[in-house]
């Protein structure tokens, strides 16, 4: 449920913030505009009032529902930031500076630590990636309504790595967990969907979130801007982009418990195996981990490739949750 934000001025409380609009028609329209019905419009504050409080999750103001004659609603958010992180991603992609292995950690530092805490109220986000992921580079004033640059501010609109926050939005198909192993179906598939939602299995918990963290660990080591697994196709063309370097044998998701219950359909779509490569005329085996030739030593040391690895685990029970990844010798 990804519709429409503007930024805007709050007259009433003299203060920028963001107005999320969205439809309860229940039908789709275009401009990237999706609308929703109000099951849905109401499952999105509810899961942001419960997620109140955290730092790193944006802040729900106010909702305004619609009025007889109207099917829009509109939640009004805290203005968290100008930049996303794939624009910064992108921006620093432009200019050839790749984030170093400690920058990677930092961020990757806060939003583990953002979405642990979303798993601990027993929300899961469902929809991890960049775009949802917002900066505040500390160059706005909040409080003015044409605000100026503070003093200080880069010209390019960067600052020290450290010194920008990072909070988590896009709380749109956010749901709280239900008793038992049995979840609804996320019928939305992107780059940094799980196997198991690719799959449409109904069988996962937050570790989905911790896949598309993972997804964005690979992100920014790769320095392109561009989502490791993208771009977003259909669920085979995704899929075969993952397990191409997570799990070529398709062997690791086999050995899950909850394999056995997707649909034949979705079997069916599964990469076949990933041939070896042909050198000088002889079949070469294909040497160690394809993960691991992608960000090989030099790029990613082994602490920081056990916290990607663990992150980018094909199978859901062996995949680390957020919290479990902060517990790794990397963070200390």
């Amino acid at each position: 449920m990804n519709g429409e934000v503007f930024k805007a001025w709050d007259t009433k409380e003299n203060r920028v913030v963001a107005v999320k609009r969205l439809s309860g028609t229940g039908t789709t329209g275009g401009d990237d505009l999706i609308f929703s019905g109000l099951q849905e419009v109401w499952r999105e504050c509810r899961c942001l009032r419960t997620c109140d409080g955290i730092p790193s999750v944006v802040k729900l103001l106010d909702k305004v529902v619609p009025k007889v004659n109207s099917d829009d609603s509109f939640l009004v958010m805290e203005y968290a930031g100008r930049l996303n992180l794939r624009g910064y991603m992108q921006r620093r992609a432009r200019r050839r500076r790749r984030f170093s292995e400690a920058e990677v950690c930092r961020i990757m530092k806060a939003l583990l630590e953002g979405v642990s805490s979303v798993h601990g109220t027993g929300i899961m986000h469902l929809d991890i990636r960049p775009e949802n992921v917002i900066l505040d580079d500390g160059t706005e004033d909040k409080t003015e309504r044409r605000p100026k640059n503070k003093k200080g501010a880069n010209q390019d609109g960067e600052l020290k790595e450290d010194a920008i926050v990072y909070k988590i939005g896009g709380f749109g198909i956010s749901r709280k967990k239900e008793q038992g192993s049995k979840q609804s179906e996320v019928t939305i598939a992107t780059a940094y969907s799980a196997p198991e939602l690719l799959l449409h299995s109904c069988e996962y918990d937050e570790r989905v979130d911790a896949w598309g963290l993972g997804c964005i660990m690979a992100d920014l080591l790769s320095g392109t801007g561009m989502p490791t697994f993208g771009p977003d196709d259909s669920e085979e063309k995704i899929m075969s982009k993952v397990f191409r370097v997570v799990d070529p044998k398709c062997k690791k998701i086999k050995d899950w418990a909850g394999y056995s219950g997707i649909a034949a359909e979705w079997k069916l779509k599964l990469p076949g195996k990933y041939k070896p490569r042909i050198t000088a005329g002889l079949k070469t085996k294909i040497l160690g981990d394809p993960l691991r030739r992608r960000f090989p030593f030099w790029r990613l040391s082994s602490a920081g490739f056990e916290v990607l690895s663990g992150l980018l685990e094909s199978n859901p029970a062996k995949r680390l949750t957020a919290a479990e990844a902060l517990d790794k010798p990397w963070f200390q």
